[in-house]
């Protein structure tokens, strides 16, 4: 098999695999691994928002393994279980996260209801003035995205997968209508698997490709941060539907 993009979504199929013990892989990335869009993405490990059995799984899931994948690889993911609060300023927001944690107490996820005061008193920066309530989930927080990539990338060689990078993909040799290699700037890689894990670069990949499945547009999301000297950091959305970890 080979992955092309080293970022963290091809550093965890390849670890994954490896541990499912499909070894004969190659992680293949055109710069380094993580310099794509893994590098500045926010880092938030929780559950909020998840309202499905599936999402909050995943989520849940790599929580754990990122708790503990320093233990096994030795690279740290920067994984801080520093808590995750979520906001309510209207009755409807109040409404639909006390029913989000319900469900989510149903999978063992405690999703705790707060009042203003104890958010005040947990979040000393934090205007209160017109929060109703707030919900907070202890054990979540944030992993810094090129330790967790990191760290997957060591876990699977570990394990024998091989991992190239700097050198880019340009193309898929195919059989009729099998895969036969993988092209590179190097010379190809005789494969039967290819798997497209190239991030904001998997659609230009698709069409080297001739694959006849489409690939997503990209959405671009901005995330306000406000840093104190010997203050935490704070990463929030909108009030009205906040969403806040601390670091």
């Amino acid at each position: 098999m080979v992955i092309v993009g080293g970022g963290v979504t091809g550093c965890s199929i390849a670890y994954h695999l490896a541990h499912l013990g499909w070894t004969d892989v190659v992680l293949l990335e055109q710069h380094r691994l993580t310099a794509g869009t893994t590098w500045h993405a926010a880092g938030l490990i929780t559950s909020a928002g998840m309202t499905d059995e599936t999402a909050l799984f995943f989520s849940r899931y790599s929580r754990d393994l990122y708790a503990r994948l320093e233990a096994e690889t030795g690279h740290s993911t920067g994984f801080r279980p520093v808590g995750h609060l979520s906001l309510a300023t209207n009755r409807e927001r109040q409404d639909a996260l006390r029913r989000e944690a319900a469900w989510m107490h149903g999978f063992g996820v405690e999703d705790t209801e707060i009042s203003a005061s104890e958010l005040a008193a947990m979040w000393p920066l934090a205007r209160t003035d017109d929060v109703l309530s707030a919900f907070y989930v202890a054990d979540e927080g944030r992993a810094d995205p090129v330790g967790v990539a990191t760290s997957l990338a060591k876990g699977a060689r570990q394990l024998g997968v091989v991992v190239i990078e700097g050198v880019a993909a340009t193309g898929v040799l195919t059989r009729g209508r099998r895969v036969s290699a993988v092209l590179t700037e190097a010379g190809p890689i005789e494969t039967e698997v290819v798997v497209n894990a190239a991030g904001m670069w998997a659609r230009q990949f698709g069409a080297l490709a001739s694959s006849r499945r489409r690939s997503l547009r990209a959405r671009r999301r901005s995330w306000p941060s406000t840093c104190m000297a010997s203050r935490p950091t704070w990463i929030a959305s909108s009030r009205s539907a906040a969403s806040t970890t601390c670091r």
